[in-house]
């Protein structure tokens, strides 16, 4: 028997996580289109047009209610934006830790695209940092951090779903995310 928590969660669970999480920013465009083969320009189409990509959020008009204040916040190398809201305890999260995050993520216009505690079941998200497929901004976000710590991240496109955006996310769309560690099992080391 092992000491490891049972973080499985229901299917429906993982897969609307799976959603708004799965890492596909660099996947490429296949041009996929109808059955003559020209490509689906109306799912390519970002929900606003935007011809330029914004690449620094502090150009992004954020929704007033979200209260993004990025002179308050790290400015990481990779453009990622971290804001710690509450001290943790313990080892910090590292590489293969099995981990446990309640989140929630927000469009710029303030839509709130999903949150682990508005679902049937309330769980945090299971995952095993570095192995669970995610977006690279998340898995810079929650690295480092410990348990009961509380994050906010602003997520540039980049480190998002980039220029292909996904279902909910249009093109070139940054995300800002608030994150708890809630569940922490240190891998063996």
């Amino acid at each position: 028997m092992s000491d490891r928590p049972d973080l499985r969660v229901p299917g429906a669970v993982l897969a609307l996580a799976s959603l708004v999480f799965a890492g596909c920013a660099d996947a490429p465009d296949t041009g996929a289109g109808d059955e003559t083969g020209a490509p689906d320009t109306a799912a390519a189409r970002p929900a606003t047009p935007t011809t330029e990509p914004i690449t620094d959020v502090r150009e992004v008009s954020w929704a007033p209610e979200l209260e993004v204040d990025l002179e308050n916040m790290e400015r990481r190398p990779s453009g990622l934006y971290v804001q710690v809201l509450a001290e943790g305890s313990g080892a910090p999260a590292t590489e293969g830790d099995s981990m446990g995050v309640h989140y929630t993520v927000w469009l710029p216009d303030g839509s709130t695209l999903d949150a682990s505690r508005a679902h049937e079941r309330p769980e945090p998200l299971p995952m095993v940092l570095g192995e669970t497929q995610l977006i690279d901004g998340w898995v810079e976000g929650v690295t480092g951090m410990r348990l009961g710590e509380r994050r906010r991240l602003v997520v540039p496109y980049d480190l998002a779903y980039g220029a292909r955006g996904r279902p909910g996310v249009p093109p070139y769309t940054p995300l800002l995310f608030e994150l708890e560690l809630a569940e922490h099992r240190p891998a063996d080391r």
